[in-house]
């Protein structure tokens, strides 16, 4: 590794944690971390457990104390570890003597875990981390011990390196600025330098940095200073104070730096619940330095001002653009229309920086209609007028050409323009295309050959449209000029049918999945996505036919179609290599092939699909077009994951037409052997019978649990959700390893139960819990033995039911991101709304009056709210949907 490389390394915020989670542990090991450097070592378990000689146990002597850190004395040849007496002196944690020892010879250690957690090694004389957690996975502060000579930092010097990062210049600058300007560049970039300056000086550091970009100074400066408890930020520290300095030479550089051991590494800009005060000084740092910067020197509209607002785009990951305001990001969209510059120049590569601006503005919540709406927008291109989607369309290459028709395709599968209604989309009262259209391709001899070509053109009459050429397979006699004489004779002439297609307009493709085709082409595809294949299908033949390349050379003109046929040349060589479908539509396509569209919504068998991608042989019956539309949108169910409106509409309406032919249908089933189980699920379909998630109506009548059906109840929940690995764990008291978290947790109010979304790190009792799972807790309290209540097991599953409402309205991406933001008041309200509703038997009206009694002078004054909320609005009038909608959160 590079000595650069190991700075880096070094400074990743959660490298440690990484590396203790590496470490894994035979059952007949445990996993201990030294307090003052990081390092983790296995040790044997048994031994551990027993030997407390050698594995001194110290929460006592830190309980004792009071104690809210661990010194460290270390010089050459000794370590010793304290805390500090209430007079001031330090107690040896090893001998237990009481010594006077000057302040500034120690290295303050704060007490980041339970006591418990920290044993004395006494082979080692090393005070470690022992992690008491579910995973045994450890957690680290955000400072770390600072030796200039350790493992990662003893080859690093005070010296100016060369940082090796992708920049924002394109392969074809790079080669020009070799050939034609500094042959060095490659080695010898000044963009890519970074000054190290290292203190010699032993200590703790914070891994989060003070920033420092001055952009007319040309000063990218991160500073890390030495821990010191209690330190409040400040606007300006000294070199003195510091442990490391780096001075980068380009807003480039400091950025790609700052991804790699911080924004990489799951660090957000988005302030938390909880208080941070260095992880908040920083994001404000950021935001202000370099958010809000770029956004203000966009306004200027000046061609310099958008080329450093996309440059800045270019280094920063997608989960700190997001932060950038929606004015600013359209703005950078219409300069990049009004500019006409985004095929990729030999210094910026603009394609794939827009095409990365349309993912990020596709993250803000509601942008998806805008966007589709806007590609609509008519402009001048030369002598016509055409959309902004033609524009951007003929202007994106090669792999951006890719990402750019993928990401408008998914788009597009949760716009209202996936329903061919024209009352729904007057836009496509233009189209006479079909909507089920037998799409044929084939790869032959290296060639492809497909029976649709697609082009934009204009219709006087209809106006910008593609222009659809469909060989129809069939052939029809023409009178036409033989071959060695000029007389007229019966000639075989394909029959070809035109049509005229919005490129958003939706066409079922059908038997796709046995077509070849060089892009993967879903059943349910926009129009544009026919021509994006056949494209991407001409460039590939082209290659593939040497004796085209000089032709094709030399007629070919201007910057953008040079670059597309260089760009695909490359990746057309390779296109079953092509990552063009995400993981989510891999999954999709896999399920397809196995003949089972289907989402969590509706239920859909395989076997049901199977049946109907049968029977769609008798498609010519007068039943058949319902059937094939029915089909239609369930693949668009299985594309998109979601029930929408539109969908939902669909799917309602041909189901309703194929059952005014059930007698039809009964005896197409009968005589193809097959079950009439299909009858039962259109009807439902038909009539409206989508599957309740009111999950805790189940349980509405249980008065007593019974520990062995806790289990059932968690899996029908994993069935019926898009939770994903749900599970109920009743877990004991008595489990030594959780001692500290029940002890915290025994205090009033006392914690019968717990439902944890989402894998997360509680710092406060240092333990590790997974979601999304319901905790139910049993065992001895402090008030006797305590066994799980009927209304905490019904209490946290209107918990999961709420959380899979909202998975399933807010899809799963969205409530990842939203989750968060919704307070403890709503969680709860909604707990005693369902409650209510539910007239349970595991709850009587006392315990409903102290629930409610904890949500109004609790949670909703936390919250900031004032007005109290009583029984007969919660069951009548409440509606999560409307609070949701109070805290900016829309389904």
């Amino acid at each position: 590794m590079a000595d650069f490389e190991q700075l880096i390394e070094f400074l990743r915020l959660y490298r440690r944690s990484e590396e203790a989670a590496e470490n894994a542990l035979p059952p007949t090991e445990v996993l201990l971390t030294a307090l003052d450097d990081g390092e983790a070592y296995n040790v044997n378990k048994n031994i551990f457990e027993t030997d407390f000689s050698k594995y001194k146990r110290i929460f006592s002597l830190l309980d004792s104390h009071h104690a809210e850190a661990i010194y460290l004395l270390k010089t050459t040849g000794e370590r010793k570890y304290y805390v500090k007496t209430s007079n001031g002196n330090y107690y040896n944690l090893l001998d237990e003597t009481t010594e006077v020892v000057p302040d500034g010879w120690l290295i303050e250690f704060p007490i980041e875990f339970g006591t418990s957690s920290y044993i004395y090694d006494t082979d080692k004389n090393l005070v470690v981390i022992f992690s008491q957690n579910l995973k045994e996975i450890s957690v680290f502060p955000d400072n770390i011990y600072y030796d200039p000579n350790g493992k990662y930092l003893k080859d690093i010097e005070s010296d100016v390196y060369s940082y090796d990062y992708t920049d924002h210049i394109t392969t074809f600058g790079k080669i020009i600025k070799i050939l034609f300007e500094d042959e060095q560049y490659l080695w010898n970039n000044p963009e890519k330098k970074v000054q190290v300056l290292k203190a010699e000086k032993e200590g703790r550091m914070n891994l989060i940095p003070f920033l420092q970009i001055e952009y007319g100074l040309k000063n990218f400066i991160l500073k890390y200073r030495y821990y010191e408890k209690g330190y409040r930020p400040k606007f300006f520290i000294s070199d003195d104070e510091c442990s490391i300095i780096l001075k980068f030479t380009s807003i480039g550089g400091i950025l790609t730096f700052l991804d790699q051991t911080l924004f990489s590494e799951g660090f957000s800009l988005q302030k938390g619940e909880n208080q941070n005060i260095q992880r908040d000084f920083f994001r404000d740092q950021f935001m202000t330095q370099v958010i809000h910067k770029t956004e203000d020197s966009i306004k200027s509209k000046s061609t310099l001002a958008y080329y450093d607002a996309m440059k800045t785009l270019f280094y920063l990951p997608e989960s700190v653009a997001i932060m950038f305001n929606e004015n600013f990001l359209w703005t950078l969209m219409e300069m990049a229309i009004r500019r006409d510059s985004l095929t990729n120049k030999k210094d910026l590569a603009e394609e794939n920086i827009f095409v990365k601006l349309i993912r990020i503005i596709l993250q803000k919540e509601g942008q998806e209609v805008r966007l589709m709406n806007w590609f609509l927008e008519n402009i001048k291109d030369g002598d016509k007028n055409i959309t902004k989607f033609e524009f951007i369309y003929d202007r994106i290459n090669g792999d951006n050409f890719l990402e750019f028709a993928k990401l408008i395709s998914q788009v597009w599968k949760k716009s209202r323009f996936i329903y061919p209604d024209t009352e729904k989309n007057p836009e496509f009262a233009t189209t006479d295309g079909l909507l089920f259209l037998p799409y044929s391709s084939e790869k032959a001899f290296g060639f492809y050959f497909s029976n649709v070509s697609m082009s934009f053109e204009t219709h006087k009459q209809k106006g910008r449209l593609l222009k659809t050429l469909y060989d129809t397979g069939r052939t029809e006699t023409e009178m036409r000029p033989g071959l060695k004489t000029d007389n007229l004779v019966p000639t075989q002439v394909p029959i070809i049918d035109q049509f005229w297609y919005h490129p958003f307009y939706p066409i079922y493709l059908k038997d796709i999945e046995n077509q070849q085709t060089e892009m993967k082409l879903d059943s349910v595809v926009p129009a544009f996505m026919l021509k994006a294949n056949r494209d991407k299908q001409f460039w590939s033949n082209v290659i593939t036919s040497a004796e085209y390349a000089a032709d094709i050379l030399t007629t070919v003109s201007g910057v953008g179609n040079i670059g597309k046929f260089r760009y695909l040349a490359k990746f057309a060589a390779k296109a079953e290599k092509l990552s063009f479908v995400s993981k989510a539509g891999r999954a999709v396509a896999t399920a397809r092939k196995a003949v089972a569209a289907t989402a969590a919504v509706v239920e859909i068998t395989s076997g049901t699909v199977n049946i109907l991608l049968k029977l769609t042989g008798v498609r010519d019956a007068a039943w058949g077009k319902s059937l094939s539309e029915y089909l239609f949108w369930l693949e668009l169910l299985s594309l998109s994951g979601e029930l929408t409106v539109t969908i939902h509409n669909g799917l309602r309406k041909s189901a309703r037409e194929i059952l005014e032919h059930e007698d039809d249908l009964k005896a197409q089933l009968k005589n193809e052997k097959y079950s009439d189980d299909l009858l039962d699920e259109i009807y439902e379909i038909a009539e409206e019978k989508v599957r309740s998630l009111n999950i805790g109506d189940d349980i509405a009548d249980i008065t007593e649990v019974d520990i062995k059906s806790i289990s059932t109840i968690a899996a029908k929940i994993n069935k019926v959700t898009k939770l994903q690995n749900f599970d109920i764990m009743v877990v004991s008291r008595d489990n030594e390893a959780l001692t500290e978290l029940f002890k915290a947790w025994q205090k009033e109010p006392r914690v019968e139960g717990v439902f944890i979304p989402k894998s997360g790190i509680y710092r406060r009792y240092g333990i590790h819990l997974k979601g999304p799972k319901v905790y139910l807790f049993t065992g001895n309290t402090s008030d006797g033995f305590i066994k799980i209540k009927a209304h905490t097991l019904q209490h946290e599953i209107f918990h999961v039911e709420m959380h899979a409402k909202l998975i399933e309205q807010l899809g799963l991406d969205k409530y990842q991101k939203l989750v968060d933001r919704i307070p403890t008041n709503i969680k709860e309200e909604y707990v005693v709304h369902r409650f209510l509703k539910t007239n349970s038997k595991a709850i009587d009206l006392k315990e409903i009056d102290i629930e409610l009694d904890n949500i109004n002078n609790n949670y909703r004054i936390k919250a900031g709210h004032t007005e109290s909320l009583n029984k007969n609005y919660l069951m009548n009038e409440w509606n999560l949907k409307n609070e949701l909608k109070k805290i900016n959160i829309h389904y």
